[in-house]
């Protein structure tokens, strides 16, 4: 009837025998055919579904329909569906009423195998045995608890049936047994997990199964009153954990039963964790992006005195972890993986991209670096937001990372940079086992080694990107991630880690030495958060001191604000603020003491540098810049005060040369392309050249450059290597300040190429064409 436009355009049904000798009829069939072929999906049962509906409607209303379908072989084609036998799961996902809440996004079938394939080492079992041990399977736990559709449970389960087949065994004898106890899904939505028990079900048919460890969990208030959380109910090992376990009744079970809760899913308990969580944060942006206070908990029209009882419990639960609230509840289902794992068990994550660069993952990092060793992280360089992940339909970058339990930990990780997302699951499977071969066989290029590239990973003859091996910081982001060109990230942490300016093309030689250090270190004070200075309304209770309206034409302010981003009209290294700061007033002595108070240590923090806190690469100009006169900062612009305007001047100027970019692009979370953000906290420990110890003929030298060109127009960076403009700052600031050789900056020398390789990386161009 769906497909029909509704119960009427099957009211008049013809027999079957007088449709097919109709001409109408035969029309039909071949429009049926013609959509089958072109989308190769024999296999799909929805297909029967279509066909047998179409060669009963009549003939009147048969136009419409066939549009429709036309239309959706048309949106398939586009989204490479028609490449996944897995269409329940792209279909269902996409019409979860509360999915903006839920954060419910399909892993593609390529990401899954991809996934999978690092995940279970086709050598040994997560618990390290051989797959041809049966004894070793039949105690093997798999677990997924946000498993959707059953996408990534299904791969993973696919996977093991095939390495224990080709190790000799019957994976169709072990199927009622991991159905019982082995694979283990939760997910809040009855309709998931049984589409899950299904596609498990479906590998193998006609094997029979007493039950079934698929699980829909509560989530919300239930009756006796309590808050129920859905999975992260597991967080509490002594804690109830409501479920409906589902064994899917068409592979020949039993049905609905209550028979698993909670005991069965203890802590330590699992060899591998696979998992695509939501991504939902509780922060009040986030909070206001979707008009409700807690989205984390505002599925199933859920009150908002529940969802704030609700972030309570979880933050009891979570209270002395790696969680962080600006992480969002991806960092939540982190804790809840690392405490359900055994030793030596794996996990298996999609996770943001932002848990390896965002400032709020640093606990997580440091979970990760300290707890597991074998670690895999996997990004993808994709130029568009919605190339840059693994699932679809979503344009937040998102990463793999794969590990194994161990209590030493890892200093170093192995990083892999895709040129895009695999399309088909025979190339991510396929790439999978080539990053495990070149872990094991060839090793693989470090980070250290100087911008000589990383080691290429290859499919047939094609590069579908490359692997570095990288040591993991005690702090900070960790990289390369989302870099296309390695050399890129190999150069900057040639900067930041020993000073040696060691370009792509330069021979080591050659390198020269150049002091950067973090921007605390140089005595760099970074101003307030931009909700600690004002905003354009005045709700209560005040946080800011100030209300911020624009600068009306000819006006002067009193307290001058660079509060937002206008890129056509920031061209330049220096500009002034845009707005400026109306001191509110309080309802009562003492709120306007604190008033007071508050606007005299932000009007303290106006500086004449400000630095770009959300820098979108592929239309702004400026990574910092200079007002002439001392202003605030603000929501888009980050005031930074050195110990003289001279050396302020200086780092604006050297913050803007290719080279200062190079380290502000590689600092930034590039969840999205082509912008990156470094917020408050990072910002301190941004590496920026130490203007403290130029000496005074460098400072004037970089004095009369900035009064030559900081009023002049740069394009915008994604640019650079067009800019006039920009190549006479790189040479100019080079060769009169840094003193640095000249041949540095020939034509087609290393700063050239520096500025083309930055050009061409998809996380600065975004979605902008390559000219």
């Amino acid at each position: 009837e769906t497909l029909a436009g509704g119960p009427g355009a099957l009211a008049e049904i013809q027999s079957l025998e007088e449709l097919k000798s109709s001409e109408a009829g035969l029309t039909k069939g071949r429009l049926l055919d013609e959509w089958r072929q072109i989308l190769d999906i024999n296999y799909w049962p929805i297909f029967d579904v279509a066909r047998r509906i179409l060669e009963h409607v009549p003939t009147s209303h048969s136009k419409p329909l066939i549009a429709r379908l036309g239309a959706t072989a048309d949106s398939l084609l586009e989204k490479s569906l028609m490449r996944s036998h897995d269409l329940t799961g792209a279909v269902f996902q996409s019409l979860i009423v509360d999915r903006k809440f839920l954060a419910a996004y399909y892993t593609t079938p390529a990401a899954a195998a991809l996934l999978a394939a690092l995940a279970l080492d086709a050598q040994e079992t997560p618990s390290g045995q051989p797959w041809s041990d049966i004894e070793a399977l039949e105690a093997l736990r798999i677990a997924d608890f946000a498993c959707g559709t059953g996408t990534l449970l299904s791969t993973a389960y696919q996977r093991v049936g095939q390495l224990h087949e080709l190790a000799g065994g019957d994976a169709e004898a072990l199927h009622p047994h991991m159905m019982a106890a082995s694979l283990v899904g939760c997910d809040v939505l009855p309709a998931a997990t049984h589409l899950t028990a299904s596609m498990l079900a479906g590998a193998h048919p006609t094997t029979k199964y007493t039950q079934s460890s698929i699980l829909t969990v509560v989530f919300g208030k239930q009756e006796d009153g309590r808050m129920a959380l859905g999975s992260l109910d597991l967080l509490d090992p002594q804690g109830e954990f409501d479920i409906v376990a589902i064994t899917a009744k068409a592979a020949g079970g039993l049905g609905e039963t209550d028979q698993l809760t909670w005991r069965a899913l203890p802590h330590s308990s699992f060899d591998l964790l696979i998992m695509n969580p939501p991504f939902v944060r509780n922060t009040g942006h986030e909070g206001r992006k979707l008009g409700v206070p807690n989205p984390m908990f505002a599925a199933f029209k859920i009150s908002q005195a529940d969802q704030k009882q609700m972030a309570k419990r979880v933050k009891r639960l979570t209270e002395g972890t790696s969680a962080h609230g600006n992480a969002g509840e991806a960092s939540i289902f982190l804790v809840l993986a690392n405490s359900k794992l055994k030793p030596n068990g794996s996990i298996a994550l999609v996770m943001p991209v932002s848990l390896l660069l965002g400032d709020a993952w640093d606990k997580s990092r440091r979970v990760l670096a300290d707890g597991y060793h074998d670690l895999i992280l996997v990004s993808i360089a994709g130029a568009a937001d919605d190339e840059s992940a693994f699932s679809a339909d979503t344009d937040i970058g998102e990463c793999l990372v794969v590990g194994r339990r161990a209590p030493e930990g890892s200093s170093r990780a192995t990083f892999v940079v895709l040129y895009e997302r695999p399309k088909y699951p025979m190339l991510g499977a396929n790439i999978a086992n080539e990053i495990r071969r070149l872990i094991a066989v060839e090793g693989l290029r470090r980070l250290e080694d100087g911008p000589v590239g990383g080691t290429p990973i290859h499919f047939g003859d094609d590069r579908v990107g490359y692997a570095v091996d990288a040591p993991l910081p005690s702090a900070g982001e960790w990289s390369p991630v989302r870099v296309a060109d390695v050399s890129l990230a190999q150069a900057a942490w040639q900067l930041t880690a020993h000073g040696n300016l060691w370009l792509p093309g330069m021979e080591k030689n050659a390198l020269c030495a150049l002091n950067v250090q973090p921007l605390a270190d140089i005595g760099g004070e970074v101003g307030p958060y931009h909700a600690d200075i004002g905003s354009k309304t005045t709700q209560v209770p005040i946080r800011g001191p100030f209300g911020i309206e624009r600068v009306r034409p000819g006006e002067v302010a009193t307290y001058p604000v660079l509060w937002a981003h206008n890129a056509k009209e920031q061209r330049p290294i220096c500009f002034e603020g845009d707005s400026h700061g109306v001191p509110l007033k309080g309802l009562t002595d003492d709120e306007q003491y604190v008033i007071d108070k508050k606007r005299a240590r932000v009007w303290g923090s106006a500086s004449h540098l400000h630095f770009n806190r959300d820098f979108r690469f592929n239309s702004q100009s400026t990574g910092m810049q200079f007002t002439p006169r001392k202003t605030i900062g603000g929501a888009a612009w980050i005031s930074v005060s050195l110990p003289s305007v001279e050396q302020e001047k200086a780092l604006a100027l050297w913050a803007n040369t290719s080279i200062g970019f190079l380290l502000h692009w590689q600092h930034a979370n590039r969840e999205q392309s082509g912008r990156g953000r470094i917020g408050v906290r990072p910002l301190r420990t941004l590496p920026v050249l130490d203007v403290t110890v130029l000496s005074k003929v460098q400072l004037e030298a970089a004095g009369q450059l900035f009064t030559q060109i900081a009023g002049r127009d740069l394009l915008p960076m994604y640019q650079l290597d067009k800019d006039d403009v920009r190549c006479e700052l790189d040479e100019r600031f080079g060769r009169e300040v840094l003193e640095l050789p000249a041949t540095l900056f020939a034509k087609d020398g290393a700063v050239d190429v520096l500025r083309r390789k930055l050009a061409a990386e998809p996380s600065v161009r975004g979605n902008k064409a390559v000219d």
